[in-house]
């Protein structure tokens, strides 16, 4: 058993040699850091929502739409007459929808936006939000009532005793029913504020739209079983009422016939604690969506957290054992006066021990310190990741790395033979210890050149997806949502006003910006069949701002088109294959429907096919989509070559006459085509910071068995240069040796940062040509940083004196 002289005398040891002590703390306190951040990253996205009451009996409704042309994948909202299904399904269960718009609300004469969600009332009864001051229950029920979480309090009136307090939003004042504790980072369902279901705050087109449209799905429903899980009869539930609702009845039989068998829309319940890394789930980057993981992601970054570690033990490892043969006269003489087998081993395992345990708080504090950055890093809230828990498995993790870190340092000091050392001899490292480092040098280099190849592979990949061409000028695009619609007065002043603007070269109008285009509907070709396509409505303007050109036919104009034109489409190349024309020409002047089951909908002439442009990401393939004239259009597309920051700041000035209660969101179009590779961006800089601690490990690990290694092969080295060898043939023995472990390393790392690098490109539909220059650039690095690292030690060999070498 350890006792304290053993950890007295560890200090003292450590003390005695500070260069030493500072080096090996230092190194291992940053893996501890970077192993603790990644770690708890990690908790972190496998605790979500693990702190809601009965989170084993609350379930997660999701669809996926099954008509041609959708994408077929899983969606975690579904619509207000699915959630009415479920509570008449018969199940003892409570139900609840959370729909969150991001809202601007006027407090003492100034304009902020918060969003808010509006649930049922038994939110509160399925996920129990803390009350600090108010009544929930009747918050939810009354229309003009809201409750507001300590962050939004405090955010809005600087303090949180602000029950019975009003707002005004869209002009009209909403009374502050409730406070709430604010919710655990760790949850698919976060909330700024609440309102009910029955809030004024939502117009009546849009809640006739949300509670009677099977295909408008809004936010997520959570169902919570009051008795056993019944996750099948409730799926059941909501199919029957879909088959059965008039949403499916003016399905005509071409759209039926089409399904094959299958439902127009599948319906799955999953648990509460599964959701933040369901892997049939892709966010979209919408309102509401629920805050989403990667599971292989998320494992990813759980190895490299290890493996950092563990490269930081190795080098304490290699320096132990240095250092222990450096000390085998003092280890022989304590074996003479009387030290026992037990005694030294104490003694070596205390003192690895005592270090990793002050390398282990120094890493705590430098992980804490970095916390916030880490956090903008991830894009992630942290509350719980220096809780007790943590804290404890950190200690007990140092004292274990303590010691197996400390175990061959010990093995090797136990072989020390007294008399052999005292005499001068025996101070070599056997075989068998020597290989181990070598494999030890070689898997830390091995690492460094696999996360490097990646790393360079994520970033560049990155760097392709973000500058592929969108399909038209985007530089000069700005992209301003309005609160209302063109319907309203104001906000058409206020496109007159923007296209007045100097520097102004045109103003084009859409529903939504053109890299958020979710909405789609079914249209069917004269003797084709149904299928699922895209819309987008726009002003005739629209193209002529975007600057595209036909591929047949004509697209919308001022002079030849009018807002309420709406017998006649644009449909983009993608389109015209999804309904099944030959070609753009062919499809030119054809007429196109809305499926109905009653009567035919009137038709609607192509009057023109329009080239495909970006809606996503270079994950996904060109979406077919067709564009309609409609005055519901919301989102300015304003184009001001040379012109972006004075016409930004003029809209800026005006903004407030014509909305003084909302806040102006103004966007550069590429930073809104950016946006979809966020994730990728985070992914690369975590992985380049993964490797150049990697790096740094590996070069430091290679200067330490360089060193050893010179000074082990002296004799060797002076023999050699006796015999005539000269400087460059010494340093070529030297590097020899280094080449070698390198290449091993390239050996093993290379081909699994290959593997990684391909598996990250499957999920894309357009890849950079990234080749091998990735894994021939780590190579390089890696080359470089050794050559580096032995250099010192490669020329103190070169200037080796035998006759002063043989003396010593």
């Amino acid at each position: 058993m350890l006792n304290l002289r053993d950890f007295r005398i560890g200090w003292r040891l450590l003390i005695k040699e500070p260069a030493y002590s500072a080096v090996v703390i230092l190194g291992l306190a940053i893996g501890f850091a970077v192993c603790f951040l990644l770690l708890g990253f990690v908790r972190h996205s496998f605790s979500y929502d693990q702190h809601v009451p009965d989170h084993d009996r609350i379930f997660l409704v999701k669809q996926r739409w099954n008509t041609v042309g959708s994408s077929g994948e899983w969606g975690q909202q579904i619509s207000l007459p699915g959630r009415d299904a479920i509570v008449a399904s018969g199940v003892p269960l409570l139900a609840t929808t959370a729909i969150s718009h991001e809202t601007d609300v006027l407090v003492d004469g100034h304009v902020q936006t918060i969003e808010i969600t509006t649930v049922d009332p038994a939110f509160q009864q399925i996920f129990q939000p803390k009350v600090l001051s108010g009544d929930l229950k009747t918050t939810l029920l009354k229309p003009d009532n809201i409750a507001l979480t300590r962050e939004t309090a405090t955010r809005l009136f600087n303090s949180i005793n602000v029950a019975g307090q009003s707002v005004r939003i869209a002009g009209k004042p909403y009374l502050i029913g409730a406070v709430l504790e604010d919710p655990p980072a760790a949850t698919v369902q976060p909330y700024a504020a609440l309102a009910g279901i029955k809030t004024a705050i939502w117009d009546q087109e849009y809640r006739h739209l949300v509670e009677t449209n099977w295909g408008s799905s809004h936010g997520p429903v959570y169902v919570k079983f009051t008795g056993t899980p019944q996750p099948g009869p409730v799926q059941d539930a909501i199919l029957r009422a879909m088959l059965n609702s008039a949403f499916y009845k003016r399905m005509s039989p071409q759209q039926v016939a089409a399904l094959n068998g299958q439902n127009a829309l599948d319906f799955a319940l999953m648990p509460l604690a599964d959701v933040y890394l369901d892997p049939d789930v892709r966010n979209n980057g919408g309102s509401g969506d629920i805050p989403h993981g990667d599971r292989k992601s998320v494992l990813g970054l759980a190895a490299v957290a290890v493996l950092i570690l563990l490269l930081a033990a190795t080098n304490y490892v290699n320096l132990a054992t240095v250092r222990t043969l450096r000390r085998q006269r003092e280890i022989a003489v304590r074996k003479v006066i009387g030290a026992s087998a037990g005694q030294v081993s104490r003694q070596f395992l205390a003192e690895s021990i005592l270090v990793c345990l002050i390398a282990t708080a120094i890493g705590l504090l430098l992980a804490w310190l970095l916390l916030p950055v880490f956090g903008d890093l991830v894009q992630r809230k942290f509350d719980h990741m220096f809780d007790v828990p943590a804290l404890l498995i950190s200690l007990a993790l140092g004292v274990s790395i303590g010691l197996a870190s400390g175990a061959y340092p010990t093995w090797s000091a136990l072989k020390v033979r007294p008399t052999s050392a005292l005499q001068g001899r025996g101070n070599a490292e056997t075989t068998g210890g020597l290989w181990m480092r070598r494999v030890l040098t070689v898997l830390q280099f091995g690492t460094a050149m696999g996360l490097t190849g990646l790393t360079l592979s994520v970033a560049w990949q990155t760097q392709y997806a973000s500058s592929l061409d969108p399909g038209f000028d985007a530089s000069s695009l700005l992209v301003v949502e309005a609160p209302d619609d063109m319907r309203k007065a104001n906000t058409s002043a206020f496109r007159d006003a923007v296209k007045r603007i100097p520097g102004v070269t045109g103003v084009a109008l859409s529903d939504a910006p053109v890299t958020r285009n979710h909405n789609s509907t079914a249209l069917q070709r004269e003797g084709g069949n149904s299928t699922e396509i895209h819309y987008l409505l726009v002003d005739p303007d629209f193209f002529d701002v975007y600057g595209l050109k036909p591929v047949s036919g004509r697209l919308y104009n001022r002079s030849m088109d009018k807002i309420e034109d709406d017998n006649k489409i644009v449909i983009n190349e993608a389109g015209i294959k999804a309904l099944g024309f030959a070609s753009a020409q062919e499809a030119t002047g054809k007429f196109v429907h809305f499926p109905m089951t009653d009567s035919k909908s009137p038709p609607m002439q192509v009057v023109g096919v329009a080239p495909d442009i970006r809606h996503r990401s270079a994950r996904e393939t060109m979406q077919p989509t067709v564009y309609f004239l409609e005055n519901r259009t919301a989102v300015l597309s304003v184009r001001a070559p040379g012109h972006m920051e004075e016409v930004q700041h003029a809209i800026e000035e005006m903004w407030p006459r014509f909305f003084p209660n909302a806040v102006l969101d103004i966007k550069r179009m590429p930073a809104l085509f950016s946006r979809n590779y966020d994730e990728d961006r985070r992914l690369a800089k975590l992985l380049a910071s993964s490797s150049l601690i990697a790096i740094a490990i590996a070069a430091f690990g290679i200067y330490v068995l360089s060193a050893y290694s010179v000074q082990r092969r002296t004799r060797e080295i002076v023999l050699r240069k006796l015999y005539g060898a000269g400087g460059a043939d010494i340093g070529k023995l030297v590097a020899r040796e280094f080449m070698a472990l390198i290449g091993i390393g390239a050996l093993i790392g290379l081909p699994v940062a290959w593997l990684a690098t391909q598996r990250y490109l499957s999920s894309f539909t357009e890849k950079a040509p990234i080749g091998l220059w990735t894994v021939a650039f780590a190579l390089g690095v890696a080359l470089l940083v050794a050559l580096v690292s032995t250099l010192r030690h490669t020329f103190s060999a070169m200037r080796i004196t035998p006759v002063l070498a043989l003396r010593d």
